[in-house]
């Protein structure tokens, strides 16, 4: 036995791989947690840039939204940019660039960007400008424009033009002085039909475009497949009963269209609706309102409100007829009012010289036929209409001047119609050319119907028809300037966002 010698090897050994053990685990744990502290450090960090990165992406954006909202032409190549602003989360920058301009259409990329605790991100908007009222427009569901059939046939075009579906130019139609926008659709020509060929035009399509025609009967200045997406202001229940509450009103204002004019008439008695017959007694007594003209017997008391009461039937669903063609109605100079004085009612029809009044906004709830004795219009006013509306007014050969056009001769302040209804609009028929001179707007098909139908101003409708040999559609550019109040889109052009990037 050992009683106080050295301890065995064997039990050293075991002592010293233990110890070693031990170390090598607290080293490995060591190293584990200065790793774990520095990985989550790490993604502390790749946390707090993600939530910069976004906060400055969020920022850009705003600053991008803000400015796009308040778009206007006049400020591109101002000082106006660059545009400086803030949100709660940082600072952006705006600024805007030309990419294509023309006196009805602007093309411009806008780009923005903001900054968010060190972060920086930039996000860019490409975009459409138009001024809707500089063109003629069929933004409804993509259809062939012309019904299927084309424009044929001597058939000309003027001026601007955006249509959703294919444009078919057949036989030896004219179209001059665009651009010409197709969206959702294809070029397609036949026959002899040139387009561009006074003036090469910009053309702007989705679809395809026949490049063998290029030089021969399609004449361009630029091509480019970028169209906006045009989404009119379509009517609705607001609308309409926001312009009946104008008509109703404008009744009994005692004033030449609206009250800001200041032309003071004699419309109501002590702003009595009842006493619209008298009240210009004994000039004229009684005085005819067209209440009393149209269908189903009107029980409204306001003359620019045609329908029963106060109130407007369902969308598209007026039943009070209205015919302007051989009875007279309403009061005028020379009629109840003193001869060179200029005055008339808002709404009134001489029908001894064919001249329809209108001034301000006139309600009639039901359909609309504007006959064809009607030579001339004389007002500037907004016939809105809660039904179909028939123009057959046009020149014949013992009057080849007449036609529901402006007395004077052309659009001014204070000569412009505007036609404004959720139906369709027909302008002549197939044994009557029509001829219309102003505005159109609808939520249905704008058709001319009859050779030789013409038509000058701006057509804003679902889908524009025609395929009759003659007929010509041609843009008025004074109209924009003169345009009546009640118009829809009235005011300046509107804004087509396109495409947008991350940068």
């Amino acid at each position: 036995m050992n009683f106080g010698g050295r301890m065995p090897a064997r039990n050293k050994n075991d002592e010293g791989f233990a110890l070693a053990a031990v170390m090598a685990v607290v080293s490995i744990m060591t190293i584990l947690a200065f790793g774990g502290y520095f990985l989550a450090q790490n993604s502390l960090s790749d946390s707090t840039r993600v939530m910069a990165e976004s906060r400055a992406f969020q920022v850009a954006e705003s600053g991008l939204d803000r400015e796009l909202s308040l778009f206007t032409p006049a400020n591109v190549g101002t000082t106006y940019y660059p545009r400086y602003g803030q949100t709660t989360d940082g600072t952006y920058t705006v600024t805007i660039q030309e990419q294509n301009t023309g006196s009805v259409m602007g093309e411009y990329l806008l780009t923005s960007t903001g900054t968010s605790q060190g972060s920086r991100e930039s996000v860019s908007m490409r975009f459409f400008y138009l001024d809707l009222w500089k063109m003629n427009i069929s933004a409804g569901e993509p259809t062939t424009l012309g019904g299927g059939s084309g424009w044929n046939g001597q058939a000309t075009i003027i001026g601007p033009l955006y249509v959703r579906g294919d444009f078919e130019w057949t036989a030896n139609a004219n179209y001059e002085e665009g651009p010409l926008l197709i969206r959702d659709g294809d070029l397609i020509i036949s026959g002899s039909g040139t387009l561009g060929y006074e003036s090469p035009i910009d053309l702007y399509v989705t679809g395809t475009y026949p490049v063998e025609d290029v030089g021969k009967q399609l004449f361009v200045d630029r091509v480019s497949h970028t169209v906006p997406d045009v989404t009119l202001p379509w009517l609705d229940q607001e609308y309409m009963q926001t312009a009946v509450e104008t008509a109703l009103s404008e009744s009994v204002d005692n004033n030449m269209g609206a009250n800001t004019r200041s032309i003071q008439t004699t419309e109501a008695l002590n702003g009595n609706p009842t006493t619209y017959a008298i009240a210009l007694a004994p000039a004229l007594d009684p005085r005819i309102s067209a209440n009393s003209l149209a269908a189903n017997a009107p029980s409204s008391t306001r003359y620019k409100f045609i329908g029963d009461g106060t109130s407007m039937s369902a969308l598209g669903e007026g039943n009070h007829d209205l015919v302007i063609d051989t009875t007279s109605f309403g009061a005028w100079e020379g009629n109840g009012y003193p001869n060179t004085s200029g005055l008339h009612d808002d709404f009134a029809f001489n029908a001894a010289t064919g001249t329809l009044y209108i001034e301000g906004v006139v309600f009639i709830d039901g359909d609309l036929t504007i006959g064809n004795n009607v030579r001339c219009y004389t007002g500037n006013g907004t016939l809105v209409v809660n039904g179909d509306v028939t123009i057959l007014a046009g020149p014949i050969s013992s009057d080849p001047a007449k036609g529901l056009i402006p007395s004077q001769g052309g659009l001014s302040e204070v000569e412009a119609l505007g036609i404004v209804t959720p139906g369709d609009v027909t302008i002549g028929t197939g044994s009557i050319d029509g001829l219309y001179h102003g505005a159109v707007f609808c939520n249905g098909t704008a058709g001319l119907y009859g050779t030789a139908t013409k038509f000058k101003g701006s057509l804003l409708a679902g889908n524009i028809y025609g395929d009759k040999p003659n007929i010509m559609i041609e843009i008025d550019p004074a109209l924009p300037d003169v345009l009546p109040s009640g118009m829809p889109g009235a005011g300046g052009g509107m804004v087509f966002a396109g495409t947008w990037s991350r940068r």
